[in-house]
């Protein structure tokens, strides 16, 4: 009788231990549909935002008169009216308000540069550049200005790299696939930024280094939303 008692309560417990079981598998695969359609939404979401901006992007395209802009290395700061056309000179008046690898809200101080270059068609780097140079905002108890030369070191199809004796700094713009990045890159020497590289230094800065190499940014070179730029017509 005891031996039939203990059997019951073995089967009795190992059909719990199964119930339980199963309910836990049950559990966890329902976890995992609810993350794998979560996963769906998120990627679903993404590409229609991207989906989106391509089409923004055309659009501004369109809204834009400049065909030979349009075509260069300088098309995203055309379109992001960082870079304007008078006659015959281009004004350059680039704002780099991000002054870390935080890509978010802007630094309460910026760096200006402003120069011209001559307009010509297809779109050339001079050899050597004048330019204003100005920092303002909270750290700063006067507006710093002054001018330099930025002197020509690489150009080509997917960049042009200038650098600055007096100012120890380099001034980059850089396609990489269809991104086009702005850099301004302070406290350098002579040949140390170089275009096929950039990624492989920026990957080594110390940003906690006093003279850290790490390079300036604009917010309006990071925003990813052409509707802003369409709205600013």
């Amino acid at each position: 009788m005891r031996i039939a008692l203990v059997l019951v309560v073995c089967i009795l417990f190992s059909c719990g231990e199964k119930k339980q079981e199963n309910k836990m598998i049950q559990k966890i695969t329902t976890e995992k549909e609810e993350v794998n359609q979560l996963k769906e939404k998120l990627l679903e979401n993404e590409q229609s935002f991207e989906e989106k901006q391509k089409k923004l992007r055309q659009k501004l395209l369109a809204s834009k008169p400049d065909e030979n802009l349009k075509n260069s290395l300088l098309a995203e700061l055309y379109l992001r009216n960082l870079v304007h056309r008078n006659e015959d000179t281009l004004l350059f008046n680039l704002v780099f308000d991000l002054h870390g690898f935080d890509c978010g809200a802007p630094d309460c101080y910026s760096t200006t540069i402003k120069f011209n270059i001559p307009y010509e068609n297809p779109i050339s780097f001079p050899k050597t550049i004048p330019f204003s140079f100005a920092e303002e905002g909270c750290i700063i108890d006067k507006e710093i200005s002054r001018t330099g030369i930025f002197q020509l070191q690489e150009e080509s199809e997917i960049g042009a790299n200038y650098y600055s004796k007096s100012e120890k700094s380099n001034l980059v713009i850089e396609k990489e696939g269809t991104q086009t990045n702005l850099y301004y890159f302070p406290n350098t020497t002579k040949g140390k930024i170089q275009l096929k590289s950039i990624n492989q230094f920026i990957e080594s800065i110390d940003e906690t280094s006093e003279e850290s190499n790490a390079p300036y940014t604009s917010v309006i070179m990071n925003m990813y939303d052409y509707s802003i730029f369409l709205q600013k017509k």
